[in-house]
C-alpha cells in the first residue's frame, strides 16, 4: 500500500510581499513530496507566516499562532513553525516565550522549510529537491516581487529593521520568473517592493526599473503590468514617459504619501513636501489623463495638530484619489518616531481615522458613479453565483487586486458560461455604482 505524503498547511498573513515568501517556501514543500492542504485541520504540519509590521498585525500574527497550537494539542497537526516578520523582529524573544511554536524561523531561514519540517516530522533524506514558488493567487494574475528591504529612514517605519537594506533581484531572474508565470497562463504582473522606484541601485549603481519594466511589457501573454509602493520623492520624467508610452503598464499608480502637511512629513522624514508631491501630481495627470491613483495615509501621528489634519483632509478632498487607504499611527519599538513627543489620545487618531475614511469612501463613490453608462474593460477574477446574483467578478485597469474595488459583472440567467470569461479581459457597460464596488452588464466581448 502506497504511503500517502504527510501535509502541511500555511497561514499567510501581511502584504503581498510576504505572500510571495509563502508561495516559494509551498512551493519548495510540494516539490519535496509535501501534499499543501487547505484544511488546518488535515494538517500534519502547520506554518505561520507572520507580519510584524504594525501592532494589530502583530495581534493578528499571534492569534494565528494559538490557533494552531489548539490544532496541535486537539488534532493531527504534529507541529507548529513561525515564521516572517514577526518571528525575525523578535526571534530571541519568542524562542524563550512562546512555546507554543515548536520551531521560529527568520527570513533568511525560510528558504530551509523542507530541512525544518522534515524535522518536525522525523524524516530523513539525502537532498532537497530546488522548485518554482507555489502561486496562491487566481491563475491569470501573480504578485513579482522585484525587490526588498529599504534604504529610507522614515520615522514611523519598521521595514528596514526587519528586513534590512534595499536589495533587488537581478533583471534576468525576473524576466525568467515572468516568462514562467506567463507560460502558466498569467495575464497580469503586480510588481510588489517595499521601494519599487529605486529598483536595480543596489546592483547597477543607479536606479534600474524602466529597463526592468521594458523587458518585462515585451512578455508575451502578459497584458496588463501594475507597479506598486512608487515612493513619491523619487519618480523620474523616465518613469512617466514609459507609463506613457506603454499599453502593457496599467495606467494606475500607488503612491503612499502617509501625510501632506510640511511639519508632519519632516518629522515623519518622508523626503519631500507637499509642494514637490502636488507638482508631481500634476505631471503624472497631464501626461497619463484617467490615471488611477491610490494611496495610503496615516493619521494621528505624534505632534499632528488638528490644523495639521485638516489641511490633510483638504488635499485628499482637491486631490480626488480614486482609492485610498487610512491607517491609526502605531507606535513601534526601536522606529524614531517611537521615542517622539507629542502622542494623541487615542479618541482622537479614531475621529480623525473616521472623518479621513468617510470623505474617501465619499470620494470614491462620486469617482465611481461618474462611470455609469460608460463601457470599460474589466479583467475577470472569479464567478457569483449568490441568490438571484449570477455573473461574474473583475476589476477595472485602476483597481489592484486584492486591495481596490471591483466590478460585478450580471449574467442574463443562472449558470450561462460563467466560468468561461475567468481569467479573461471583458468589455462591460457599466450600470451601477457603490464606494468600492461597480455593477456592469457584460457587452459579449472577450479575449
Amino acid at each position: 500500500m502506497t504511503r500517502q505524503p504527510d501535509k502541511v498547511h500555511l497561514v499567510s498573513l501581511g502584504c503581498p510581499k510576504n505572500t510571495v515568501d509563502s508561495e516559494r517556501m509551498l512551493g519548495l514543500l510540494n516539490g519535496n513530496d509535501y501534499e499543501i492542504t487547505e484544511d488546518p485541520e488535515d494538517a500534519d504540519i502547520v506554518i505561520v507566516n507572520t507580519c510584524g509590521f504594525i501592532g494589530p498585525a502583530k495581534e493578528e500574527s499571534i492569534e494565528a499562532i494559538m490557533e494552531a497550537h489548539e490544532l496541535k494539542k486537539n488534532g493531527r497537526c504534529k507541529g507548529v513553525i513561525v515564521t516572517g516578520c514577526l518571528a525575525e523582529r523578535y526571534e530571541s524573544t519568542l524562542k524563550e516565550d512562546l512555546i507554543e511554536a515548536d520551531q521560529i524561523l527568520g527570513l533568511a531561514q525560510e528558504k530551509d522549510i523542507v530541512k525544518n519540517v522534515d524535522e518536525l516530522l522525523g524524516k530523513e533524506r539525502t537532498s532537497h529537491v530546488t522548485a518554482p514558488r507555489l502561486t496562491t493567487t487566481p491563475s491569470h494574475w501573480a504578485y513579482l516581487r522585484i525587490s526588498d528591504g529599504c534604504d529610507h529612514k522614515c520615522a514611523f517605519c519598521a521595514i528596514p529593521l526587519i528586513k534590512g537594506r534595499h536589495h533587488s533581484e537581478p533583471i534576468e531572474d525576473l524576466v525568467a520568473e515572468a516568462r514562467r508565470l506567463a507560460g502558466e497562463g498569467v495575464r497580469e504582473l503586480v510588481l510588489v517592493a517595499q521601494d519599487s522606484v529605486r529598483y536595480g541601485a543596489d546592483l547597477y549603481g543607479r536606479p534600474q526599473l524602466v529597463p526592468l519594466l521594458e523587458q518585462l511589457a515585451a512578455v508575451e501573454e502578459i497584458a496588463w503590468m501594475r507597479l506598486m509602493y512608487t515612493y513619491p520623492a523619487f519618480w523620474t520624467d523616465e518613469m512617466i514617459d514609459f507609463y506613457a508610452g506603454n499599453d502593457t503598464m496599467c495606467n494606475y499608480i500607488d503612491m503612499p504619501l502617509q501625510h501632506i502637511s510640511d511639519p508632519v512629513l519632516k518629522r515623519m522624514r518622508r523626503a519631500t513636501t507637499k509642494a514637490k508631491t502636488q507638482t508631481l501630481l500634476g505631471r503624472l495627470r497631464d501626461r497619463l489623463p484617467n490615471v488611477g491613483l491610490r494611496s495610503s495615509f496615516i493619521v494621528g501621528f505624534p505632534g499632528e495638530t488638528d490644523e495639521q489634519f485638516d489641511e490633510l483632509l483638504e488635499f485628499v478632498e482637491q486631490t480626488r484619489f480614486d482609492n485610498a487607504t487610512c491607517f491609526i499611527y502605531s507606535p513601534e519599538e526601536g522606529t524614531e518616531a517611537h521615542d517622539l513627543d507629542g502622542e494623541l489620545p487615542e479618541h482622537v487618531k479614531q475621529e480623525r481615522f473616521r472623518r479621513l475614511t468617510e470623505l474617501q469612501d465619499s470620494i470614491s463613490a462620486d469617482i465611481n458613479h461618474e462611470l455609469v453608462g460608460s463601457t470599460q474593460v474589466a479583467l475577470v477574477d472569479g464567478s457569483v453565483d449568490e441568490g438571484a446574483a449570477h455573473g461574474w467578478s473583475g476589476r477595472l485597469e485602476r483597481d489592484a487586486p486584492e486591495i481596490d474595488g471591483h466590478v460585478r459583472i450580471e449574467a442574463d440567467k443562472p449558470g450561462v458560461g460563467t466560468k468561461q470569461l475567468i481569467g479573461k479581459f471583458a468589455e462591460v457597460e457599466i450600470t451601477g455604482a457603490h464606494s468600492y464596488e461597480l455593477t456592469a452588464r457584460w457587452t459579449g466581448s472577450a479575449w
